[in-house]
Order: structure tokens, then sequence, then C-alpha cells
């Protein structure tokens, strides 16, 4: 058998409709066919296996190349609802042998079969409150195991409401696959959304900051399905097809349900759901079609028919349409996508929901202000800032707790991304466990050698997080152009080709220290840092450049700082730095500053003394950080 994946690269192939509908046109007994347990569609597999076998047979007779398994709810935590929370292993592991069954009685008949293991997404989300990371991954875990001990083909997380509780499930897939034994880590891990009427998911996710969540998980197919017809679904299907790199699939509703004379009735016919799908074929290149809810053996008899009409004599599936996709670096918030490299603009890291750099920030944290807190996140949002820096350590107080506090609040609170800052390893795996967003980690170096930058790629990777690196080794902070340069090429070859992160997601600090001290030694680090951005630019263009940019004027009074760290920053971007960790509403465009100041400021970042100033009026004495 082809690996689904070679099959899906090289195939337009169909899945199957909704269990739920096959099993309504039954009229099944609650008490007989049910045991008892209403509503629990998972039970049939034990208590009638004979129906969820015919479901399976009926739609691969109807010309489906794979099943979904009765596997919707059977995580412990949904089973739990009905008190069977221990039969989650036994059901998933039973249901999916069940549709490897039926998919065996249509072998030899020269066309692939697959089964694809599925996890809904419980009645819980973890954005929402309802229910805690680890306790959600640990019964995705569970779920999955039974679905790979069954010989699933691949697992199909779906019906997605909430990113975070998506990253419970890839996660704990993983860590069933990587329990699994022989064969295992080979069964793909496939995210099917669902996006409401409203254009969001339930949580208020748009898909493109779902999408950007997902990407970093290493998911090969994402797709949506479930809520709404697919002619709502055509917006987001058509982003996907632009944005999305991987494998796409759609299974709509048969169009949006009504209630007629009390029951809930899909309008759309087989006929209509088929011309509405082929449009996704032909324009926006999906490799999975099939349908959900309202969707029956009539509507996977059309879809198959539309395929071998759009087949090829020789092959009995058609060939996906070739793409052209744009991506680009990106991290995302609960709700919306924010690219790293912004045009015309520099991207903006807030920083001042940092309780080391912001003195109101911590006497926030002292009192335990949380809503203030959230106000002044919200306040960086509306002046400017793409990202939110949030650091809560402070001496005498826990650190954990503060981070989840706050964490916690702006997830829902604020639209701009956070960048979670720490030095300590569980504040960061705690804030990830909050976070449905792709986060940024602040950060990595080799200080304290190699492991720890290991430990915080570990977390970003299995969380789907961007991480800053600095320059900085285990002799120190470089402080020189070349030194930078080297340390940045080290921490890019750990990253990124021992780590696996992808380029995009590495974002340089190369560091920059105040030239305000008047000390001859540190007059010209402004400008070794600028030398500095201006190599790593040209010679590792795919990752990102920031500063901590208000470390360059440290020592100098509000105003003159001010002064300085636009006038910086603006020769930092000129160089080629994308980012910069800022207070926004404190930079200034350079034609709003006087002239004069401007020339002074750029004399000491340049080291011109002397007649060499560009504002020292021809005298020999002058110091530019004198006359700043």
């Amino acid at each position: 058998m082809a690996h689904i994946l070679d099959a899906l690269r090289d195939h337009v192939l169909l899945c199957d409709g909704g269990m739920g509908s096959r099993v309504q046109e039954m009229n099944l007994e609650v008490e007989k066919d049910f045991w008892g347990q209403e509503n629990c569609t998972d039970i049939l597999t034990r208590s009638r296996p004979d129906v969820v076998r015919e479901v399976h047979r009926g739609y691969f007779q109807a010309g489906a190349d794979t099943v979904i398994t009765n596997t919707f709810g059977t995580s412990p935590v949904t089973l739990a609802e009905f008190d069977l929370a221990d039969e989650a292993f036994g059901l998933s592991k039973e249901a999916a042998e069940l549709a490897r069954e039926a998919a065996s009685e249509f072998a030899g008949d020269g066309r692939e079969r697959f089964v694809l293991g599925d996890i809904g997404p419980g009645t819980k989300l973890p954005s929402l409150g309802h229910i805690d990371y680890d306790t959600l991954e640990d019964a995705f875990a569970v779920q999955a195991a039974g679905l790979i001990a069954g010989g699933v083909n691949a697992i199909l997380i779906e019906t997605c409401q909430d990113p975070l509780q998506i990253k419970a499930a890839v996660n704990g897939a993983k860590r069933a696959r990587a329990d699994g034994g022989k064969g295992a880590d080979d069964v793909p891990i496939f995210v099917q959304v669902t996006v409401e009427t409203t254009g969001t998911l339930l949580v208020g996710s748009d898909i493109a900051a779902a999408a950007t969540a997902i990407g970093a998980l290493d998911v090969p197919l994402l797709g949506l399905n479930c809520a709404t017809g697919p002619q709502e679904m055509a917006e987001h299907v058509k982003w996907l097809s632009e944005n999305w790199s991987g494998l796409i699939s759609v299974q709509p509703n048969a169009g949006l349900p009504e209630l007629v004379d009390g029951e809930t009735v899909y309008p759309l016919r087989p006929a209509e759901l088929a011309r509405w799908v082929e449009r996704f074929i032909e324009e926006d290149g999906v490799n999975l079609i099939g349908g959900c809810c309202g969707t029956n053996i009539g509507h996977i008899e059309a879809l198959d028919a539309m395929l071998r009409a759009r087949a090829e004599s020789a092959a009995h599936r058609p060939v996906p349409v070739r793409r052209t996709v744009h991506t680009v670096a990106a991290v995302s918030s609960l709700y919306s996508r924010v690219e790293l490299r912004q045009e015309n603009a520099v991207f903006a890291i807030g920083e001042r929901c940092n309780a080391n750099g912001s003195k109101k920030f911590r006497e926030l944290l002292a009192v335990e202000d949380w809503d203030g807190c959230v106000a002044m996140g919200r306040e960086q949002g509306k002046e400017g800032s793409h990202t939110l820096d949030v650091c809560t350590a402070y001496v005498g107080r826990n650190e954990v707790a503060d981070m989840t506090a706050v964490v916690s609040r702006l997830r829902g609170a604020v639209t701009a991304p956070l960048v979670i800052d720490s030095t300590e390893l569980p504040v960061l795996e705690a804030a990830l466990k909050l976070y449905g967003g792709k986060a940024i980690i602040n950060s990595i170096n080799f200080e304290d050698g190699e492991e720890p930058a290991a430990q915080r790629l570990a977390l970003a990777r299995k969380f789907g997080a961007a991480v800053i690196a600095l320059t900085i080794d285990e002799d120190g902070m470089a402080k020189d152009a070349a030194g930078k340069l080297r340390i940045a090429k080290r921490l890019y070859d750990f990253a990124v080709n021992k780590h696996g992160l992808p380029p995009g997601d590495l974002l340089f600090d190369p560091l920059t220290f105040t030239i305000c001290t008047g000390n001859a030694d540190d007059r010209r680090l402004g400008l070794e840092t600028l030398d500095a951005i201006e190599t790593l630019a040209r010679e590792l263009p795919d990752t990102q450049i920031i500063l901590g940019l208000s470390n360059i004027s440290f020592g100098l009074k509000p105003a003159a700082r001010h002064v300085l760290n636009s006038v910086y920053m603006h020769h930092a971007a000129q160089r080629g730095m994308g980012g910069a960790i800022v207070h926004v509403s404190k930079i200034m465009p350079l034609h709003k500053i006087p002239d004069e100041e401007v020339q002074t400021a750029e004399d000491l970042i340049f080291d011109r003394r002397g007649t060499q100033g560009a504002a020292s009026g021809g005298r020999d004495d002058y110091d530019p950080l004198h006359s700043f």
C-alpha cells in the first residue's frame, strides 16, 4: 500500500460522509442499541459493531477512498461524561479495527483504501478555561494510542474550535506515535478546523491565526470541516490555497442547517455539494474532499462521480491542481496573525509588560492588579506594538504563578501575540501551556552551555513558538561584530540544523550596549552592533534580526533617550534590522526631530569626535556625548 501522504500528493482522494447522519437514519434505540448512553455514538463500536461496520462499508461502496473511525468522542475526558473514561483506549482500538475490516473487504479491486483515526475536540476548550492543558494532552494521547494500535493510516484531529486544544491533541498524538512501536512513527497527523458563520473559530481565531499556530507543529495537512456548507467555507479555503504550503482538505456540511417542523434539516443536495467541491479542486488545489454533518451515501456517490469525470482515463482519481503559495514567517495571538517582517515598518515588540524594565508593571504585579496589567498590554497594542514582551520575574514573588495569572488574562484580552520572557524553563513551559497562539520565546543563548538552549528549543518545537537568540556564549556577551557573527552562526546551526527550528522562526538579538558611559571602550559598541546587523542580514537572510533597543541610551535623561533610540533604530533598520523591543510611543520619525539633534545623535553612534562630527562646528574639542 502506498503511504497516505504520497497518495494525497498524487491524487485527490475522497473521504466519507457523516457518521452521525448515517446512524440517525437507522432509528436506533437508546436502551437497546446505545446501552442507555444517549448521544454516545462511540459506544456503538461495542454495542452494535455491525452498524459501524455497515456505515464504513456503505461509504466505501459509494466510492470513498478513506473512512473516518467512529471515535469522535473516545478521549477519556469526553467518555468520562458517560462514566466510560477507562474504555478510551479499547473503544478507540476496536473502532479502528472495524474500519480496517471494512476496508479489507474491498481489497483487490485495483484501488487503495485508507482509514483515518478520528479525534474530535471534546466538550472542554482550554483557552476558555474549561480544562488544563496537561489533562487534555494526556487524554488525547490515550485516544491516539488506541487508534494507532488499531491500525489507522493517519490521525485526523477534526472539528477544532481552539488552537490550544489543537496543540494538546497534536502533542498527545505525537506521544502515542513515539510510544506505539514499529511503524507508529510513520502515522501522519492531520488537522481540520471549524470556522463558524462569524468567520472565526469558536474562540475567535481567524483562519490565518489558526494556520500560523498549526503550521508550527509540523502538520502536513490542514483543512476545514463542519459548521457550514461549502459556500461559507470558500473564503477560508482560498486563504489556505494561497498561504498554506501543505496538503488541504475540505469536508463541508450539506449546507447550513435549517429547522423544519422541529427537526434539523441540511438543505444541500448531492449534486449541489459536488459542484461546490469541484470548485475547490479546480480553483484551490485541495487534496482531500468529503462530507460532514448532513451528508450521506448519496453525497459521497455524487462526489465520486465528479472525481471520476475529472480523472484521466488511465487514472481513477484526478491529480491535484498545482498551487502558488506565498509563505511568510509569522506569529499569532489567539485571534490574528502578525508577520515578522513588516512592510515599511519595524516589527515592534512592546517592552512595558516587563517587571525588569517597567516600574509601573512591577508595581501592578506587587499588588496583583491583573486588570491593570491587561490594561498596559492593551495600551501598547493601541500605540502600535505588534507583539508584547511579558516578563514577571520579580524578587520575592512566584514567577510561575504571576506568569500564569498574566498570560491567562492577556491571551483573551489582547490581539497582539505574546513574547514569553523568562530565564526559567518552568515559567516558559507554564506560559506556553496556556497560549493557543504562536508565541515567541525570549530567549536562548550559550551562556551556560548548550543544554539550557536545547531545553528551550524543545519547548519551542513542541508548542510551536519562534525563538529570540542572544549572541552570548560561555565567554560572555559578544561586543564586537566578529564575535556576534560567530555566535549567531553557532546558534543557527544549533537551532535550525540540530533542533529543526525553521530559519524564519529564529530571531537574532545581536545585543547593543550603552554608548553613554564616557568610557573609551564603549564608544564603538553601537557601531559594532550595526556592522553585525548588516553582516547577519546578508549571510543569514532567512532569519530575523531584532534589538533590545533602549540599551543603547542607558544612563541618559528620558528626553535624550527618546532621540538617541529613534535615531539608532533608523540606522539599524537601514542596515537590516527587522524588529525591536521598544516603547513604541517614545520613538519619533527623524523628520520630527530637529536636525542638530539628529546630527549629534549620529555623531555619538558613529563615534565622530572633534572636527569629524557633523554637529561639531569645526571644534577640535567636540564630544557628541557632552553635547547630547
